[in-house]
């Protein structure tokens, strides 16, 4: 009994001493894994409040590119921070998530988010070789790192991006996670995703590349820049083979297409970096941020379709650079002369303008900056380079279909034909016929080209005694005539006699709008600031039949999943009676035919036109606007400080010759269309010797327009056997070549 009752104490004992090992083992091994899960979770409540909160996992909104396309829903040009076409995964070919699975994450679609063996090897590396950590990340780390973390490579930021990951695989699916990565990855040359570099480098869609094509895209994904393939072909073509081994490797390709496949040359598409009208494209870009923001032109990946016409963007470009050119030459010679360039710098002239640059900026140095080089030089004699602007409207819709808006955007991206307000000068005075010819006047009424005295209102005791470009008053003249020939007086005695507030009032309905408008005499002349834009515009009234239809850069707007957010409707401004816009588009063709403007009829372009040249009275402004039935087009040709150019440079000279090189361009193949009579318009036979309506045995007589219930009523019934008096008044027809002798239209 006793030793049994030994043995039963002792083995209780050997129980508890076996208990208390297995404690101390339990407490000894355990001991790590408690401290170890201590740490992470001071780690893990350390670094929770600096990942990305759930509701911004769930609201990724990536930047998309704004795309502008041209009238026939071409591409045009991109606005963009990442240039990123957002491409869904299921219209991502599958051999393109093969071929970055295969390089970058094989193990994708079984991880959680991380793959458990890749970081401690990293990890492990480091420590061994004191080398910063190398990349291990599975496709949801890089993305995680991609959306919401910085590139740096530190034990705290590889935690939170497993961390992150982890929270972006409890969120999305594998398919979206993938989706996500596809269209993020940033691909070198501003391209985000593989859509937009697939475009890029290769100018064609995603599910049109080749497998070797792809294969370059992905092993772009280890280091951007160094495998560009249109910069670093060598370095590419390695890397692309790469890939494809491990494509291979994986079982996406057999052995046999690998071999064919590495033979492959590298092709990259040649791109053409040419901006479509980037004056207009500007305009566009400042009306979108100025209504749907920075953020919204930038991100939201909308498409707008605008009226640009790049074909006749082209041809205006040139004609404008070619013009600009001639009138910087001839303002370069007039420095050269006016300055009086020293000796030293004398050379041929051509010679002299090749170097001008080099040698006005010596000049300047040398002689220009000196104390008394105002008082020699003054402001006015200095060198000032020219600056164009056009702009081109058609007519039926309001649509823009050109713009140039100075001589180099990227040296200046201020806007001259919409930002700029200059004087019009005598481009101005058909607004002031417009209104006498809506208020019943006839182009055969007379005005008397005389020397006029016209005191100032402001102060008794001053006068203005206005003059001519050519310095010759004469005499009795036609509104017709006297609009052709572009003469002051007659402009001015019309605007008085039909009341400057009326011409104000018009000139507001044309719409002139920015600049105050003073009911002054001067008006009549152009005294006052417009736009290219405003003016360009207003002259659309007259082949439109009195309707002016607001200019517009935008068809419509639509938003990244096909929603219309804005669409262009028609705005239509009555301006004129239908008449007396028939009749101003008679008078402005008698410019074109034999008036200021007459280059256009000499230079074979026979297409119906009419318009106006325009020419301040210091030479600081050249104009020409004028119109076919199709286009109107203004050019405006000046300096930005407002110093005059010098005699010569005139609306006839600097600006109507861009408008016949592009026109005649244009209208190479569309019709010679006429500008319909309107009911309202009357037309007689006018007897030159009475100015009644021709009779039996009149003659001599003039071809005269009227609005109805304004025309001359009486007949003549008068014999006359000379030739009429016409102080100074020219009998013209305005169909050159087809002249009636007995039958006139009074000029």
């Amino acid at each position: 009994m006793l030793n049994q009752s030994e043995n039963e104490r002792e083995s209780k004992r050997e129980e508890r001493n076996l208990g208390k090992k297995k404690l101390l083992w339990i407490l000894i091994l355990g001991f790590p894994v408690i401290l170890g899960t201590v740490a992470v979770k001071i780690v893990w409540d350390k670094l929770i409040p600096t990942l990305p909160s759930f509701e911004k996992l769930e609201t990724i909104e990536p930047r998309l590119i704004t795309k502008i396309y041209d009238k026939d829903s071409l591409l045009a040009h991109e606005f963009y921070v990442e240039k990123r076409i957002w491409t869904s995964i299921d219209s991502i070919p599958d051999i393109v998530k093969n071929a970055v699975i295969a390089t970058e994450d094989r193990k994708f679609w079984d991880h959680w988010g991380m793959n458990p063996l890749a970081i401690p090897s990293a990890v492990v590396e480091s420590f061994r070789t004191g080398n910063r950590m190398r990349g291990a990340s599975s496709l949801t780390q890089q993305l995680a790192k991609l959306l919401f973390l910085t590139p740096e490579r530190s034990m705290t930021r590889k935690i939170r991006e497993a961390m992150t990951a982890i929270r972006i695989e409890k969120t999305y699916t594998k398919k979206e996670i993938l989706e996500f990565y596809l269209n993020e990855v940033y691909l070198a040359g501003g391209n985000y995703g593989f859509q937009s570099a697939g475009q890029f480098y290769f100018g064609r869609p995603l599910d049109s590349l080749t497998i070797p094509e792809i294969a370059v895209l992905t092993g772009m994904l280890q280091r951007p820049e160094a495998y560009r393939p249109d910069r670093k072909p060598e370095a590419a073509l390695a890397r692309r083979n790469t890939v494809l081994y491990a494509m291979m490797d994986a079982g996406y390709i057999s052995r046999a297409d690998y071999d064919g496949y590495v033979k492959t040359p590298l092709n990259v598409e040649e791109r053409a970096d040419v901006e479509v009208a980037p004056y207009y494209m500007e305009e566009i870009r400042k009306y979108l941020e100025n209504k749907y923001g920075e953020n919204s032109l930038y991100s939201d990946g909308i498409s707008v379709y605008s009226t640009i016409d790049p074909e006749i963007q082209k041809i205006v470009e040139n004609a404008a650079f070619e013009q600009r050119i001639k009138v910087d030459r001839r303002l370069r010679l007039r420095t050269i002369s006016r300055l009086g360039i020293p000796k030293k710098y004398d050379m041929t002239s051509d010679s002299i303008l090749v170097h001008f640059d080099s040698i006005y900026a010596d000049f300047t140095k040398n002689y220009l900056e000196k104390d008394t080089a105002k008082r020699i030089y003054p402001d006015s004699l200095r060198y000032r380079q020219g600056q164009i602007a056009v702009i081109l409207i058609e007519n039926e819709t309001g649509a823009i279909r050109a713009m140039v808006g100075g001589k180099n955007f990227n040296e200046s991206k201020w806007n001259r034909a919409v930002q700029t307000l200059r004087q019009p000068g005598s481009s101005f005075k058909p607004f002031v016929y417009a209104v006498a010819m809506d208020n019943g006047a006839s182009p055969c009424d007379s005005v008397n080209d005389a020397p006029i005295t016209i005191p100032d209102p402001m102060d008794t005791a001053k006068y203005w005694r206005p003059g001519n470009y050519s310095k010759e008053f004469k005499g009795m003249m036609t509104y017709r005539r006297a609009l052709a020939l572009s003469q002051n007086l007659p402009a001015i005695q019309v605007g008085m006699k039909y009341g400057l507030n009326s011409v104000v009032n018009y000139a507001r309905k044309f719409g002139v709008k920015k600049a105050p408008l003073q009911a002054v005499p001067s008006l009549a002349l152009g005294s006052v600031g417009a736009t290219l834009m405003e003016m360009t515009s207003a002259y659309t009234v007259f082949p439109n039949g009195g309707t002016r239809i607001e200019p517009y850069y935008i068809e419509a707007i639509v938003g990244k999943n096909g929603e219309v957010i804005e669409t262009n409707y028609k705005v239509e401004h009555e301006v004129l009676k239908k008449p007396a816009a028939y009749i101003m588009v008679s008078m402005l063709q008698s410019v074109n035919t034999g008036g200021t403007a007459a280059k256009v009829w000499g230079s074979g372009f026979h297409h119906p036109s009419g318009g106006k040249t325009g020419t301040t009275n210091d030479y600081t402004d050249a104009w020409y606007i004028g119109f076919t039935k199709q286009y109107t087009m203004g050019i405006w040709v000046g300096t930005d400080d407002f110093v005059p150019m010098g005699p010569g440079h005139t609306g006839s000279d600097d600006a109507l010759p861009v408008w016949i090189n592009s026109m005649t361009e244009i209208h190479k193949d569309l019709p010679k269309l006429p500008f319909p009579v309107p009911a309202g318009v009357v037309g007689k036979n006018i007897c030159n010797y009475t100015g009644k309506v021709k009779g039996a045995y009149c003659n001599a007589i003039t071809s005269c327009l009227y609005t109805a219930g304004y025309s001359v009523e009486e007949v003549c019934n008068g014999v006359h056997f000379e030739q009429p008096k016409e102080s100074g008044t020219t009998l013209f027809n305005s169909s050159p070549g087809k002249q009636d002798n007995n039958v006139r239209q009074m000029f």
